[in-house]
């Protein structure tokens, strides 16, 4: 079991992790309910023989880097029970696609795409949006998610790696047979599919033949069966946007064309009729976010079809929110794969501010959409959203803590006496500084823009900063005064140069 084989297969970003812990679990093992989040602390060695061990939690692993660039990505194929991987390694065969199938913690698949070298995020993320559309798992989470992190205060999001617990995994890599293999047969594997940057360029990925080839690849898709009783109203009612464009002069009998060939059931007459009376005299958008058509979405190729969106505004996809868990959260959010930070909850909440800072950050304009629809898309969000820890120094009680300190530096260097204390200074005694709450308060805090209120901090200082609350005697009075371990001063020596003597003009 090669340890660092593994990790140099597997690398990401090394700054941050993710974590899940499973809460429950049913009777055939897999996932009920669990919680996932990010944890900002390098990816130590480790971290990856404990997952390799067994050992909980296991390891999850960013792979969009600081330069932007990942050596894997991965379709994840949600299930969590009953999921056919030998049917979708068929699929991915015939296809010729060089993907290898892994099985994934729930039950389901993980489809990964590995490169000799780092590639460009966008480049992997493009390929793997197109392949899933072709495999019909569009609506699927394709990693990296991201093409690009803003700043270090970003993330992205992780995927749960295979081979926990090495060769006695659950979680383990199919041959093109769909028979699971160990860890030793996976490096071969691995060499034999992995891709160089130009290969992964180059890749083509084959689409199936359609009449329907100028219009959304979710239509061409779609018809290659017959569509069952789920999913025909809307998938009707797309075929009818691209009917108007195609054929603005015969569209209403190609509707009846359509239903009688790919239905199945065929839809009645009078509800076509109902249809395409709604229709008549109205330019309506496509609704790709919705199924059966978002399984089969490729936005990318859409774009550039003769009857396909175009320069049509289409509300964008949004997924994998990530809230910053601050004493007033932030939170991150895929818009069509780039990412948004929204500064509160109430970008989530309100579609206009939404709509303002998507526009001001990646100059996209999302459509209105009712309030019913946003509501949905938020919903949606917010029932995965992950949590990711605070960057360290950045909670309220850590810039409390730092503003006590150089209050308490600043205001003791030279001779400060007990009298001075009522004027602001700090006084030190027996390994303690001494001062009072009401000139750190109005005399710093207010100074530095702090907004907690006055009793709420001294209640702060006490129970997270170690400070300790009475009264001291200072002359005639006893005013109120707290005490806190002294500081240590990180005072920078510096050493004089001596210039040499020069000789005078």
């Amino acid at each position: 079991m090669s340890v660092e084989r593994f990790k140099n297969i597997f690398a990401g970003l090394e700054r941050a992790r993710g974590v899940t812990y499973v809460d429950k679990k049913g009777a055939d093992g897999q996932k009920i309910k669990g919680k996932s989040f990010v944890v900002r602390e390098p990816v130590t060695d480790q971290l990856w023989q404990d997952h390799m061990q067994g050992t909980e939690p296991s390891l999850g692993i960013i792979p969009i880097t600081d330069d932007n660039t990942c050596k894997w990505g991965c379709v994840d194929i949600d299930s969590y029970a009953g999921f056919d991987h030998k049917k979708l390694i068929n699929k991915i065969k015939n296809l010729n696609l060089p993907l290898l199938v892994f099985r994934s913690k729930s039950g389901g698949a993980h489809v990964f795409c590995f490169t000799t070298v780092p590639v460009e995020a966008k480049l992997m993320r493009d390929k793997l949006l197109s392949i899933s559309a072709v495999l019909g798992y569009g609506g699927s989470e394709v990693f990296p998610k991201q093409v690009e992190l803003k700043s270090q205060d970003d993330t992205g999001n992780f995927l749960n790696l295979p081979y926990f617990n090495g060769n006695k995994t659950t979680r383990y890599c199919f041959n093109e047979n769909g028979e699971a293999v160990n860890l030793e047969r996976f490096y071969l594997l691995y060499d034999l599919y992995k891709l160089t940057p130009d290969q992964l360029e180059k890749l083509q990925v084959k689409r199936p033949e359609s009449e329907y080839n100028d219009g959304p690849p979710c239509i061409e898709s779609l018809t290659q069966d017959k569509v069952l009783d789920d999913g025909r109203d809307r998938v009707i009612y797309q075929f009818i946007q691209y009917a108007k464009r195609k054929w603005p002069d015969a569209w209403q009998d190609k509707i009846y064309e359509f239903n009688y060939k790919h239905f199945n059931p065929p839809l009645e007459p009078k509800i076509i009729a109902g249809k395409v009376k709604f229709n008549e005299g109205k330019e309506l958008g496509f609704k790709c976010n919705e199924e059966p058509m978002c399984n089969h979405c490729d936005k990318n190729l859409c774009r550039t079809r003769k009857f396909g969106i175009g320069g049509e505004s289409v509300f964008p996809t949004l997924s994998d929110l990530q809230k910053v868990l601050l004493d007033e959260p932030y939170y991150w959010v895929n818009v069509d794969g780039d990412r948004v930070k929204l500064d509160n909850i109430d970008y989530l909440m309100e579609q206009r501010l939404f709509r303002r800072t998507v526009a001001k950050q990646i100059n996209k304009k999302p459509p209105r959409v009712t309030v019913k629809e946003f509501e949905k898309f938020i919903d949606q969000l917010l029932q995965g959203v992950e949590e990711v820890s605070a960057p360290v120094g950045s909670s309220k009680i850590d810039q409390l803590k730092n503003h006590l300190e150089d209050y308490c530096i600043q205001r003791s260097i030279g001779s400060v006496t007990k009298k001075d204390i009522v004027n602001g200074a700090v006084y030190t005694e027996d390994g303690k500084h001494i001062f009072t709450f009401h000139r750190f308060f109005h005399g710093h805090l207010v100074k530095k823009k702090w907004k907690e209120e006055y009793q709420v901090t001294q209640q702060m200082l006490k129970e997270h900063c170690g400070c300790e609350e009475g009264r001291m005697m200072i002359g005639k009075k006893k005013p109120s005064i707290m005490k806190v371990d002294i500081f240590d001063r990180h005072e920078d020596q510096f050493s004089q140069k001596k210039l040499k003597e020069e000789d005078p003009y």
